[in-house]
């Protein structure tokens, strides 16, 4: 079959373009969606112009493999169902052009997509999180969760607030105030004349060593005139801060794991009756099946979305654009819908996790059989 060069480039263009917008409109809706929902741990930290910079780019590595797909399929819904639209579509077929040569520009992009989206998912994502994880650590390292003069919460709940009047570049803090109502049962407020703070990234444990103070006891009943005060020279107050960095930063998740490092973990599963290795911190060999079948499963999206949205995209003539963006945000809801079904009925154990999270693309593929026969066969 020989491809027609002029006309291959010109689809292959229209179809870029229309990516292109995609991937700003689905990449702006994740990372925004994922920045705002982390807004509060990034406000208790502490970040400045440049941390937040680099935030967004560990976000967008972390959402790259994800945006690809879906930006792909909208290109190739608007762009063939407006070629398809202004009768381009049918003056190709008047002058001999097949739909199979039609559709080498698609699929050869749809297999660029599927290597890029590969990539992104094997070593972006993986990557982009781990440098996310270790920024949070070393903002929390130099103090910037401490803002003098204002209450900084040490926690998500506001149980646990810290008022400094002054703190300079060693994290020596001066006039020290900590309100902790973590346990109900047990309120305190410590007041401290000087101390200072440090960070165990290990542990991701903030440490406050305070001197010359009080500690002041309050009954859990308000109306109570219970109290307790305790003087002290030092006092050591740690507070566990792994909710917002993540526990134990050494110890990486499946999410945060090359794919070379997920199958050494199931190897070693296998070779030690399922006891997973000391190291790692989650302990279920299901979470690692998981994560490794979604890498291999999601890279095929854009070929499979390539495969039902051409005759798709073909398939209308009247308000091509809009149809186009209809469809492809449909198609991508059932995608990520049976993916998301995937994960959780491999995680409960109902389905193994290779055919729990193969199962999109199977369904997928089912689809695009009789669409591509109808559109061989020109009955669409």
């Amino acid at each position: 079959m020989r491809v027609p060069r002029i006309l291959s480039f010109y689809v292959l263009r229209e179809i870029l373009l229309y990516t292109g917008v995609g991937l700003f409109v689905a990449g702006s809706i994740l990372v925004t969606q994922n920045l705002l929902r982390r807004l509060d741990d990034l406000e208790t930290v502490g970040i400045g112009a440049t941390d937040f910079l680099t935030i967004l780019a560990c976000v967008l590595g972390m959402l790259s493999g994800y945006a690809l797909p879906i930006a792909f399929l909208f290109g190739i819904m608007v762009a063939v169902g407006r070629i398809s639209a202004d009768s381009e579509y049918t003056a190709m077929r008047a002058l001999g052009i097949s739909f199979g040569q039609f559709a080498v520009a698609p699929l050869f992009l749809a297999l660029l997509a599927c290597a890029a989206t590969a990539v992104l998912l094997a070593e972006g994502d993986p990557l982009a999180r781990r440098e996310l994880r270790a920024l949070l650590a070393e903002i929390a390292s130099r103090g910037a969760v401490i803002e003098a003069g204002n209450f900084n919460r040490l926690d998500r709940q506001e149980q646990r607030l810290l008022f400094v009047e002054e703190r300079d570049e060693q994290n020596r803090l001066t006039g020290v105030l900590i309100s902790d109502r973590s346990d109900p049962a047990q309120p305190f407020t410590v007041v401290a004349e000087r101390g200072s703070y440090s960070f165990d990234r290990e542990k991701a444990t903030a440490l406050l060593e305070l001197e010359k103070g009080d500690i002041h006891f309050e009954h859990e009943d308000a109306g109570k005139d219970e109290y307790r005060r305790i003087a002290f020279e030092r006092f050591e107050y740690a507070v566990d801060m792994s909710a917002l960095l993540g526990a134990g930063p050494s110890q990486i998740r499946p999410l945060e794991m090359t794919t070379r490092k997920i199958l050494e973990v199931l190897d070693h599963f296998e070779s030690n009756q399922g006891r997973p290795p000391a190291e790692v911190r989650v302990k279920s060999k299901e979470q690692y099946e998981i994560q490794l079948h979604r890498r291999l499963a999601l890279p095929l999206a854009p070929l499979l979305f390539a495969l039902v949205g051409v005759p798709l995209g073909l398939r209308r003539t009247h308000g091509a654009r809009s149809w186009g963006v209809l469809i492809s945000a449909g198609l991508v809801f059932v995608y990520y819908l049976l993916l998301s079904l995937g994960s959780f009925l491999a995680e409960s154990g109902a389905l193994p996790a290779w055919l729990a999270l193969w199962m999109p693309n199977a369904a997928f593929a089912v689809v695009a059989v009789p669409l591509l026969y109808r559109a061989r066969r020109a009955e669409i």
